[in-house]
C-alpha cells in the first residue's frame, strides 16, 4: 500500500456518493464483475438521473443520454486502455469500478493498480470479499494531491504503462486540475514515462448559441471555475503540470471508442498525454 506523505493535501475520505450510481451502471450495462458493487442505492441513484436528464433533455441535447453517457465513457476508457497492450496501468480515483481486477484477470501477464481515498479502499476490500482479486491487480490508497502518489508502484520490466483518472479531475478548479496533473505527470516520469488518460466536459457542449453561450463563457472565463467553455482551454495546464504531446481527441476518434454513433451529442472531451 501505497504511503502517504506528510505533506498530503487532506482528501475527503469517504465514499463520493456518485460512486454508487456509477457502480449501478455499470452493473446495468453489464461490465465484467460489475455486479459486485452494485446496490440498491446506487440503482436508485441511477433512476433519479434517468429522471433529471429526461426532463432536461429538450433544452440540453448533450445530457439526452442519460445514464447512458456512463457507459460511453467507461467503454471510451476501456477501449483506450486495451489499444494501449500496457504491461502496468493506474487507475487513480477509481471508485465502484471492477475494470481493473477484470482486466487483470484477462490478461495475467501485466499489473493493474487501482488508487483511491481510504474509505473508499477498506469500502471495495469489504464488498469483493466474495470475488478475490487476481494477484496482478493491486489496491491501495491514493490522494491525487499527494505528491508522492503511487511512490511503491514498481515499474515494469518492458512495455507501455498508463495512468487514467475517470469522472474525477473535472471536479477540481483549474488550480487542483494542475496540481493534480503534476503529481500524475511525476509518477508516470518515475515510471520511466508513459501516456495519461483523462475528461473533462466542456460547457460549449451544453450552452448551445446566443445568451447561453455567452453566460456559459462568462462563467468558465470566472476566477476559480471548474468546468471550462472549451477543452483546448486546458491543454496549457497540462503542459504546465509537465506532459508533452497533449491532444485532445477527435468526436469522432472518441465515439469510436464509446461504440456510439458519431452522430452522438458527446457531453464529455477526451484528453490523452504523454511524459
Amino acid at each position: 500500500m501505497s504511503r502517504t506523505s506528510a505533506n498530503t493535501r487532506r482528501g475527503n475520505p469517504r465514499i463520493s456518493p456518485t460512486a454508487y450510481a456509477t457502480a449501478a451502471a455499470w452493473a446495468r450495462y453489464g461490465f465484467a464483475e460489475a455486479d459486485v458493487f452494485d446496490t440498491r442505492r446506487g440503482r436508485a441513484m441511477l433512476a433519479a438521473l434517468r429522471i433529471g436528464t429526461g426532463l432536461l433533455a429538450p433544452f440540453v441535447p448533450a445530457v439526452a443520454s442519460g445514464p447512458e453517457l456512463l457507459r460511453w465513457r467507461h467503454n471510451a476508457f476501456s477501449s483506450w486502455i486495451e489499444a494501449q497492450a500496457p504491461h502496468l496501468v493506474i487507475e487513480i480515483g477509481a471508485g465502484l469500478s471492477t475494470r481493473g481486477q477484470a482486466y487483470a484477470r484477462a490478461h495475467p501477464g501485466m499489473h493493474w493498480h487501482d488508487l483511491d481515498l481510504p474509505g473508499m479502499v477498506a469500502a471495495r476490500a469489504r464488498r469483493s470479499a466474495r470475488l478475490p482479486r487476481p494477484d496482478n491487480h493491486h489496491l491501495a490508497i491514493g490522494d491525487l494531491f499527494d505528491p508522492e502518489i503511487g511512490v511503491d508502484i514498481a515499474p515494469p520490466e518492458t512495455g507501455p504503462v498508463v495512468a487514467v483518472t475517470e469522472g474525477v479531475v473535472d471536479y477540481l478548479d483549474r488550480p487542483g486540475k494542475q496540481l493534480a496533473w503534476t503529481h500524475v505527470a511525476g509518477l508516470l516520469r518515475s515510471l520511466g514515462g508513459g501516456r495519461y488518460l483523462a475528461e473533462v466536459y466542456p460547457l460549449r457542449r451544453f450552452a448551445g448559441h446566443g445568451l447561453a453561450a455567452r453566460a456559459a463563457r462568462a462563467q468558465a472565463a470566472r476566477s476559480g471555475a471548474t468546468l471550462c467553455y472549451h477543452e483546448d482551454e486546458v491543454t496549457p495546464l497540462l503542459e504546465a503540470a509537465g506532459f508533452a504531446r497533449v491532444r485532445v481527441l477527435a468526436d469522432a476518434e472518441v465515439a469510436e471508442l464509446a461504440g456510439v454513433s458519431p452522430a452522438r451529442a458527446l457531453p464529455f472531451s477526451l484528453l490523452e498525454a504523454e511524459t
